[in-house]
């Protein structure tokens, strides 16, 4: 351990983040406890989310909504955070370096039913929502794409033993 110009301790980094491969046996994740993206339109994207995805609001405030997306791990459900791109607080003692130009984002992926598969598609069509329906072999699963109201590209997503 060493400390920086302001006293603070820095604990050294593990192996693994030094470019060596971990031992999967060291592996300690049980699940994603939270997605956070920035957003421009905090009242269309909370009416989005809620209303057409379907996901329930954990909280609300005037800069931020938290859902929950399913039960997750230990007492901690899997939850989407939304945070109005302006708000600087959160992403200041968080991550300082964050910005628009280093945003890695995707997709978001969230599972539903087999059986709700087509009249899920149905239903965001029904909405206006351009959807793109793909097979995975590989993964044995049937997609759902379409863009939420920013751009981001949001996936339904389910398991089709079928699907090879």
């Amino acid at each position: 351990m060493e400390e920086d110009t302001k006293g603070v301790t820095i604990t050294p980094a593990p192996a693994a983040l030094k470019g060596e491969v971990m031992n999967k046996s060291t592996r300690r994740i049980k699940g994603l406890g939270e997605v956070s993206i920035r957003v421009k339109d905090l009242d269309a994207m909370h009416k989005f989310y809620e209303e057409v995805v379907g996901l329930e609001v954990l909280r609300r405030d005037e800069s931020f909504v938290f859902f929950k997306v399913a039960e997750g791990y230990g007492g901690h459900t899997q939850n989407l955070a939304l945070f109005e791109v302006g708000e600087r607080s959160f992403i200041e003692t968080k991550s300082p370096e964050l910005s628009k130009e280093k945003t890695t984002l995707h997709h978001i992926a969230l599972n539903v039913s087999l059986e709700d598969f087509e009249s899920e598609k149905k239903r965001l069509e029904g909405l206006g929502l351009k959807v793109r329906a793909a097979v995975h072999e590989w993964l044995h699963v049937r997609s759902l794409y379409f863009p939420d109201p920013e751009g981001n590209q949001l996936e339904f997503v389910c398991y089709d033993e079928s699907v090879r």
